[in-house]
């Protein structure tokens, strides 16, 4: 049998130590670690609330040298930014309009306005609910005139009702027609949507364009 010197011993004995100083020093690191996180946790949700007391982010249109803005009449921003070159009428879900709280409706529209500031400048979306502007929305660059040879290649799905005007202009006919009822945030309500149609163009056929909420959502040539 082999006799450990006594220095050889205490090392012996002390990296078990050694270890299980580490292991601790370790656990200590991941439970400091755990309070933090749950510190940071508790902090978070406690602070989340103000979060909804915090204004929202507030969006400003300059026309000319006025600026509209979210909550103004359609009165005061067609004095400030004149005629949209095109209204659409679009169908929501029941409720109240923004304008007229306490008229409860089956569906509510929103008033669509188109604003074409040329090719420099992107057009723009205005909704008014209850004569109210309620949003806004960003389109395509603006355009001089109005459409030209109208392409059924180039008109795609997706496209906005601005963008379907600035490429080929305004339909030779159009209609409403309902479509199937939409779900919308849970509830059923009736959506409309309009069929425009633009006559043989050389030797492209007539064709068909499907809107609904002013955007094209398909797109086939007349049978």
């Amino acid at each position: 049998m082999v006799a450990l010197s006594p220095m050889r011993a205490g090392a012996a004995n002390g990296a078990p130590c050694m270890r299980q100083r580490r292991t601790l020093a370790a656990v200590a690191r991941f439970s400091m670690r755990g309070t933090v996180m749950k510190r940071l946790w508790w902090l978070l949700l406690l602070l989340a609330p103000l979060a909804l007391l915090l204004p929202q982010r507030a969006w400003a249109l300059r026309c000319g040298t006025q600026i509209v803005q979210q909550g103004e009449s359609t009165a005061q921003v067609r004095e400030a930014c004149g005629d949209p070159f095109y209204i659409g009428h679009y169908v929501g879900p029941p409720g109240v309009a923004v304008g007229t709280p306490d008229q409860p409706v089956a569906a509510v529209t929103t008033e669509a306005w188109y604003y074409n500031f040329g090719p420099q400048r992107l057009m723009m979306r205005l909704d008014f609910s209850g004569g109210v502007l309620v949003r806004e929305q960003t389109l395509g660059y603006g355009f001089v005139g109005r459409g030209g040879h109208c392409d059924f290649n180039n008109v795609t799905v997706g496209m906005s009702v601005a963008s379907l005007i600035a490429q080929c202009g305004l339909p030779a006919a159009r209609g409403r027609n309902p479509l199937a009822t939409a779900a919308y945030l849970g509830a059923k309500a009736p959506a409309w949507g309009e069929t425009w149609t633009y006559p043989a163009d050389g030797s492209d056929p007539p064709f068909y364009v499907q809107l609904q909420n002013g955007w094209v959502v398909d797109v086939r040539f007349a049978p």
